[in-house]
């Protein structure tokens, strides 16, 4: 997990607690107390004296002193008591190891939703937090003791400074009824709006159980000049599907109406329930998620879920009701994670993380960039939060010695390259790269220098593998099959010398001894090609193959009678594979599942190891792995290696001293 350079207390946790020990119904006394509860109009709240589950909860409270006790809770009647006890450990919200009656009615198994107590939410608690704020210093701003604040008060108050994402708002951004004062209650309209508590409308998005409606479908379905939605632009939103939206229209509008607004909107299915969300991913019902029961949630491109670095507040490693409604996930307010690296340098900015002008989100943008930025550098880099960029670094060749010292070598023009291979005599290393922007067909050979800064460019030309004296470079193009040429390593402008073996080839490789060589044929088979006589002859019979696609990378054994590949079946499922070179029987050994696995072998000299990179669906990074190609057992993480970046493409020295791989961020 990635470290969190903050102070180990949190003002929102301790915040949250306070709040909660006031009956968990959100107010700080003063303004528009009921603004709080954030329940859209048309929501009903039972007052907690009245709600019809004191009676269990008084059935349960044997000593009656009002509170109940983990083993008082479990007197509770209808469920097991592993279920019972982890709705006690999650609905403690104020962790005293005790359910008072408020926090006992915001359980939502068994009742219904308008029985269901006021939960805090931490969103709004931000809000409110802020709001105290302003509130302790207001009358020393207010100078004429009008109760508002004039321009000039303002600007000396100097507000926006006061809330992270508003520094750049003016009075007339909080002036919200445009009569030249300021008055504490739209000062906290404004928090609320720049908290995403509201919308810019000032319609409440948020009700008192924690549901949050999704804003971002109601905005993307251009509401007219009166915030009306028509049900044209309702079906649209759907993708066009008429049925799945007549299932949906129903539960916003009345029959015959052909128009709703956000209100009616609200009250919808569109919403989040992220309690009940909670309780559905617990599937151990320890009252935490884990880092592999988050990924579940919609998936914001390949980074998965490592960037809620952030939101363990108390860096347990796991995840509490709390810091579940945090997350971007559940606030459904815009499309965060469409942020985009405008200037392409490979930083988002804090403005860029901004989605929206003015004063909507601005505050909970500036809250989430602060979690995110784990390393505090005032930037989010890929390895903190996915986002749009056209900014690649570098692919760095690693090349690591027997006495623990590694060359890194980049190629500036080629910022994208792959399939590193290391010669015979360790000196070069051959790649395939790209220029930005260009296409795969645009590939060309590359042979770098392990001692010096030379970069040979040998032309168009992927996959490159050397022969086993060093002299020869067999490679593929696509489209156009597979070739073998010959490098001088003593003269960088000899001639090439191409050979074309077969047009319907691709991913050559020479094997050990440099007298055969094999590639793929027909995407799933291997064609084994001796090259003093041009024979040419298939490992699995004609239309025996079992797979349907064989891809690149693969690896010959060290004494050449066998090859390890990555295959992949009609069905779906996909193997790292052993076949036979020799005799009629490719005799296939399915050596493990390679869901996880990149597709580029290295077959260890001693012939008793294989290396290939994987991303386990637990990690943040794709490692090397290390696995027996004869034993049974599962594949280890090789530990000479960066933890701290993804690491692929891996080649060995054949005298097993010099390991080569490719790293990135």
């Amino acid at each position: 997990m990635l470290s969190i350079n903050r102070s180990a207390s949190d003002p929102l946790a301790s915040v949250f607690k306070r709040v909660l020990l006031t009956v968990a119904v959100l107010t700080i006394g003063m303004i528009e107390s009921s603004r709080c509860q954030a329940q859209p109009a048309a929501t009903v709240i039972v007052p907690l004296a009245e709600n019809p589950l004191g009676a269990q909860f008084s059935a349960c409270d044997v000593d009656g002193n009002g509170s109940l006790t983990e083993s008082e809770y479990l007197l509770r009647a209808g469920r097991e008591m592993p279920v019972l006890l982890r709705e006690f450990k999650v609905f403690d919200l104020d962790g005293d190891r005790r359910i008072s009656l408020a926090e006992f009615v915001t359980v939502p198994v068994g009742q219904s939703e308008e029985l269901r107590g006021t939960l805090a939410d931490p969103v709004v608690v931000l809000a409110e937090t802020k709001l105290a704020r302003l509130n302790k210093h207001w009358m020393g701003w207010d100078q004429n003791g009008d109760g508002v604040l004039a321009t000039e008060e303002f600007k000396t108050a100097a507000i926006p400074f006061l809330v992270p994402g508003l520094e750049a708002t003016g009075f007339t951004d909080w002036d919200l009824n445009r009569d030249g004062q300021l008055s504490l209650k739209e000062a906290a309209r404004v928090l609320d709006i720049a908290y995403g508590v509201r919308t810019p409308g000032g319609e409440l998005a948020r009700d008192h159980i924690g549901r949050v409606v999704d804003w971002r479908m109601f905005r993307a379905m251009n509401p007219d000049a009166n915030g009306k939605v028509r049900r044209e632009a309702f079906i649209k939103a759907h993708g066009g599907s008429v049925e799945t939206a007549e299932k949906w229209f129903p539960n916003i509008n009345k029959p015959g109406n052909e128009l709703f607004g956000f209100a009616e909107f609200a009250t919808s299915s569109h919403r989040t329930d992220p309690v009940w969300q909670f309780l559905n991913m617990d599937g151990d019902l320890n009252g935490r998620l884990s880092r592999k029961e988050l990924e579940t949630l919609p998936s914001w491109g390949p980074a998965g879920v490592f960037w809620l670095d952030g939101f363990d507040d108390d860096r347990d490693g796991v995840y509490s009701l709390r810091e579940f409604l945090l997350i971007p996930q559940i606030n459904l307010m815009t499309t965060w994670h469409a942020a985009k690296d405008e200037d392409d340098d490979g930083k988002l900015q804090p403005e860029e993380f901004r989605l929206h002008p003015g004063v909507e989100l601005a505050a909970l943008s500036a809250e989430y960039f602060r979690r995110l930025d784990v390393n505090g550098d005032k930037t989010l880099s890929l390895d903190e939060y996915p986002f749009a960029t056209n900014h690649r670094p570098p692919n760095e060749i690693h090349v690591q010695f027997a006495d623990g010292k590694t060359v890194k070598i980049a190629i500036p023009d080629y910022p994208e390259i792959y399939s590193p291979e290391i010669s015979p005599d360790a000196k070069w290393i051959a790649v395939d790269g790209w220029k930005r922007g260009q296409s795969n067909v645009a590939a060309h050979l590359l042979i770098a220098s392990v001692d010096t800064d030379e970069v040979r460019d040998l032309g168009i030309g992927c996959i490159p593998q050397w022969s086993a004296d060093g002299k020869k470079i067999a490679y593929s193009r696509y489209g156009r099959g597979v070739f073998i040429r010959n490098f001088d390593p003593t003269d960088p402008n000899a001639d090439a010398d191409e050979e074309s073996i077969d047009r319907q080839g691709w991913a050559i490789e020479f094997s050990p001894d440099g007298k055969q060589t094999a590639y793929v044929k027909g995407n799933n088979n291997f064609v084994i090609h001796d090259i003093a006589t041009n024979d040419k002859r298939p490992v699995f019979a004609d239309g025996q193959s079992p797979y349907n696609y064989i891809e690149h990378n693969f690896t010959w054994s060290p004494d050449g009678k066998r090859i390890c590949f990555k295959g992949h079946r009609p069905n779906g499922v996909v193997d790292v594979g052993i076949v036979n070179t020799t005799g009629g029987d490719p005799n296939l050994r399915v050596l493990c599942d390679a869901k996880d696995v990149s597709s580029d072998f290295s077959w260890l000299p001693d012939g008793k190891r294989l290396m290939f990179a994987r991303h386990p669906a637990d990690a943040s990074r794709t490692q090397i792995f290390e696995i027996d190609p004869d034993g049974d057992k599962p594949s280890t993480r090789y530990p000479k290696q960066p933890q701290d970046r993804n690491n692929i493409c891996v080649s060995w020295s054949r005298d097993g001293k010099t390991f080569v791989y490719l790293s990135m961020k």
